[in-house]
Protein backbone atom coordinates (compact mmCIF):
# COMPACT_ATOMS: atom_id res chain seq x y z
CA UNK A 1 0.00 0.00 0.00
CA UNK A 2 2.92 1.95 0.85
CA UNK A 3 3.96 1.50 -2.33
CA UNK A 4 1.33 2.66 -4.21
CA UNK A 5 1.29 6.10 -2.20
CA UNK A 6 4.73 6.96 -2.87
CA UNK A 7 4.10 5.54 -6.94
CA UNK A 8 1.39 8.10 -6.59
CA UNK A 9 3.23 10.72 -5.06
CA UNK A 10 5.51 10.75 -7.68
CA UNK A 11 3.24 12.44 -10.03
CA UNK A 12 5.30 15.71 -8.58
CA UNK A 13 8.19 15.24 -10.14
CA UNK A 14 6.84 16.71 -13.13
CA UNK A 15 9.47 16.49 -16.51
CA UNK A 16 8.94 17.57 -20.26
CA UNK A 17 9.59 15.06 -23.13
CA UNK A 18 8.89 14.97 -26.33
CA UNK A 19 5.51 12.89 -28.14
CA UNK A 20 4.44 12.81 -31.63
CA UNK A 21 0.85 14.42 -31.72
CA UNK A 22 -1.14 14.62 -35.05
CA UNK A 23 -1.26 17.94 -36.96
CA UNK A 24 -3.35 19.27 -39.37
CA UNK A 25 -1.45 16.82 -42.11
CA UNK A 26 1.91 15.83 -40.58
CA UNK A 27 2.98 14.06 -37.63
CA UNK A 28 5.09 16.53 -35.31
CA UNK A 29 6.83 16.62 -32.36
CA UNK A 30 5.40 18.32 -29.64
CA UNK A 31 6.67 18.74 -26.75
CA UNK A 32 4.40 18.19 -23.61
CA UNK A 33 4.96 17.92 -19.30
CA UNK A 34 4.80 13.96 -17.78
CA UNK A 35 4.54 13.06 -14.23
CA UNK A 36 6.13 10.30 -12.17
CA UNK A 37 9.48 9.10 -11.67
CA UNK A 38 11.17 7.36 -12.45
CA UNK A 39 9.00 6.19 -15.59
CA UNK A 40 6.38 9.21 -16.74
CA UNK A 41 3.16 7.35 -16.51
CA UNK A 42 0.67 10.36 -16.83
CA UNK A 43 1.15 12.66 -19.98
CA UNK A 44 -0.55 15.89 -20.95
CA UNK A 45 -3.32 14.37 -23.47
CA UNK A 46 -4.56 17.00 -26.31
CA UNK A 47 -8.21 17.80 -24.22
CA UNK A 48 -6.65 18.89 -21.18
CA UNK A 49 -5.65 22.41 -20.37
CA UNK A 50 -1.66 22.99 -22.20
CA UNK A 51 0.61 22.51 -20.02
CA UNK A 52 -0.76 20.72 -16.75
CA UNK A 53 -1.39 17.37 -15.94
CA UNK A 54 -4.46 15.86 -13.20
CA UNK A 55 -2.87 15.09 -10.33
CA UNK A 56 -6.72 14.29 -8.65
CA UNK A 57 -7.78 11.21 -8.77
CA UNK A 58 -11.10 11.91 -10.96
CA UNK A 59 -9.13 13.56 -13.90
CA UNK A 60 -7.18 10.27 -14.03
CA UNK A 61 -10.98 8.63 -14.01
CA UNK A 62 -12.11 11.12 -16.71
CA UNK A 63 -9.54 11.03 -19.02
CA UNK A 64 -8.60 14.14 -19.65
CA UNK A 65 -4.66 13.20 -19.50
CA UNK A 66 -3.08 10.05 -21.35
CA UNK A 67 -2.36 7.40 -19.13
CA UNK A 68 0.09 4.84 -19.68
CA UNK A 69 -0.72 1.79 -17.49
CA UNK A 70 2.58 -0.37 -18.46
CA UNK A 71 5.16 2.47 -17.06
CA UNK A 72 2.42 2.76 -13.96
CA UNK A 73 3.11 -0.54 -13.28
CA UNK A 74 7.25 -0.22 -13.69
CA UNK A 75 6.88 2.66 -11.24
CA UNK A 76 5.42 0.80 -8.77
CA UNK A 77 7.44 -2.15 -8.54
CA UNK A 78 10.46 0.31 -8.88
CA UNK A 79 8.78 1.70 -5.68
CA UNK A 80 8.01 -1.70 -3.92
CA UNK A 81 11.49 -2.76 -4.97
CA UNK A 82 13.11 0.17 -2.92
CA UNK A 83 10.55 0.49 -0.18
CA UNK A 84 11.32 -3.77 0.26
CA UNK A 85 15.44 -3.04 0.41
CA UNK A 86 14.92 -0.26 2.82
CA UNK A 87 12.78 -2.50 4.80
CA UNK A 88 15.46 -5.71 5.21
CA UNK A 89 18.27 -3.61 5.73
CA UNK A 90 16.09 -1.89 8.96
CA UNK A 91 15.32 -5.81 9.56
CA UNK A 92 18.90 -6.20 9.25
CA UNK A 93 20.78 -3.23 11.15
CA UNK A 94 17.50 -2.21 13.03
CA UNK A 95 18.35 -4.25 16.26
CA UNK A 96 22.09 -2.54 16.46
CA UNK A 97 21.86 0.20 19.27
CA UNK A 98 24.10 3.45 19.41
CA UNK A 99 26.25 3.79 22.70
Amino acid sequence: MLALVVTYSSLFYQTTIDVERLAVDTIEKDEVIAGGAPFQFLIDGEISPVGSIGIDPLSLVIGLDEFHYLYFILDYIFWLLILLSFYFIYLKYGHLKRT
